[in-house]
């Protein structure tokens, strides 16, 4: 009786563990619980030091090469003390380990269309994130959950610039010969089985690292490094993708992406207005200059450059991770071009002419404050699910 036991036993936990396994790694996770995901753990990044960003820690990874190479002096902070650049890091390292864990890692390359496309897209990214003093995570989804007039006016010049992304790449359906299909190689070999052990190696030294800038006395940086490494596991598995969200409407009809990003909008929102209100963050934290010519303008370019991309800021991180090379070409060329342009605008004057940071509670009172920004996002919902059913805004 007692061996039928031992012997039952590791059979269930098997079992238990390969039905738990299948869940998290055979089957791709709703975009909602991405959307959800998203605006918890953004507040809770605002609470341990400061809200999600990506193009900050881009450009400093740009700054150190143009430094390295002494074309610029620009007094930066080294990559591995950054806490955004560690966090970007971690984001490409998670969704590395997610796509081992779930047997889906390929190197995948691209045609020289595709990357020519990448490197101009990328380059636009740059741009646009140095006018809009933010990305698509920290000028759009951080800043409009600060309750920064910034936000809204990048939001709007995002869905501009994804509508006219979107007809450039049908201008190039129609008139250019089709690029060649990408190559994928699989540099592991022919048999994906051990992608799921390397994967468990790579989350555990990304932890391990993170607990070694604890004992080190930098606790906020090994904390953001925590912080991507779930970030780039949830994008991974969700496939969360803020071009979808703006792009998808006008070429699919889709509205998933965009309802899951309300969702993490709302969430976000109500969070960082609790700390803000309490007192526990200052009420000026993540609100953004650049309303509104620096962030609509931005918001524009940004939104063409990720469309040509085929990522956003973090859309990139995660994808690169993935093996995809199109975004690696995507990150060195926002990296670079974020860097340089944004020392450009600080040398000309123009970065103090790009418009003021705005908090709308000052504006319109804390209750109407967030009431806006919630029915903005209402109407936002709505529209998609309109769309969804009678696709009236598809232009495909």
């Amino acid at each position: 009786m007692a061996d039928e036991i031992i012997t039952k036993d590791p059979e269930n936990v098997k079992e238990v563990f390969s039905f738990g396994y299948a869940k998290l790694f055979d089957q791709q996770w709703p975009m909602w619980v991405g959307g959800l995901l998203f605006g918890v753990l953004n507040v809770f990044m605002f609470a341990f030091e400061k809200a999600w960003s990506v193009a900050d820690g881009v450009r400093n990874w740009g700054n150190w090469f143009f430094n390295t190479i002494n074309v610029l002096e620009i007094t930066i902070i080294d990559p591995h003390l950054y806490s955004t650049s560690l966090l970007n890091f971690g984001i490409i390292v998670g969704a590395l380990a997610s796509a081992l864990l779930a047997k889906q890692f390929q190197v995948r390359s691209a045609p020289t269309r595709e990357l020519s496309k990448a490197l101009i897209g990328g380059t636009l990214m740059g741009v646009g994130a140095s006018l809009s003093f933010g990305c698509n995570i920290g000028g759009f989804f951080s800043a409009i959950s600060a309750l920064s007039m910034s936000g809204v006016t990048m939001m709007a010049g995002l869905m501009i610039g994804s509508f006219i992304g979107l007809k450039l790449l049908v201008w190039e359906i129609t008139y250019l010969s089709p690029s060649a299909s990408p190559v994928r190689k699989d540099v592991l070999g022919k048999q994906k089985k051990n992608q799921p052990l390397l994967g468990i190696i790579i989350l555990l030294v990304g932890i391990s690292l993170a607990f070694v800038y604890d004992e080190l006395d930098y606790s906020i940086r090994g904390g953001f490094l925590m912080f991507g490494l779930m970030i780039g596991i949830i994008m991974q598995r969700t496939r969360f993708c803020f071009v979808r969200a703006f792009r998808e409407p006008f070429m699919t009809g889709d509205g998933g992406a965009s309802k899951a990003v309300v969702l993490a909008v709302i969430i976000s929102v109500v969070g960082f207005s609790i700390l803000k209100w309490s007192d526990m963050k200052d009420w000026e934290a993540q609100v953004s200059a650049g309303f509104w010519f620096g962030s609509l303008v931005g918001g524009t370019i940004f939104g063409i450059g990720m469309s040509l991309t085929g990522g956003c800021a973090s859309g990139t991180l995660w994808r690169a991770g993935e093996g995809h090379i199109k975004l690696w070409v995507a990150l060195i060329a926002f990296a670079l071009s974020s860097s340089y342009f944004r020392e450009w605008l600080g040398v000309s004057g123009w970065s103090m002419k790009l418009g003021e940071a705005l908090f709308i509670p000052e504006l319109i009172g804390w209750k109407m404050g967030i009431l806006s920004v919630c029915l903005l996002m209402l109407v936002w919902y709505l529209i998609v699910s309109w769309n969804e059913a009678t696709r009236k805004l598809v232009i495909v």
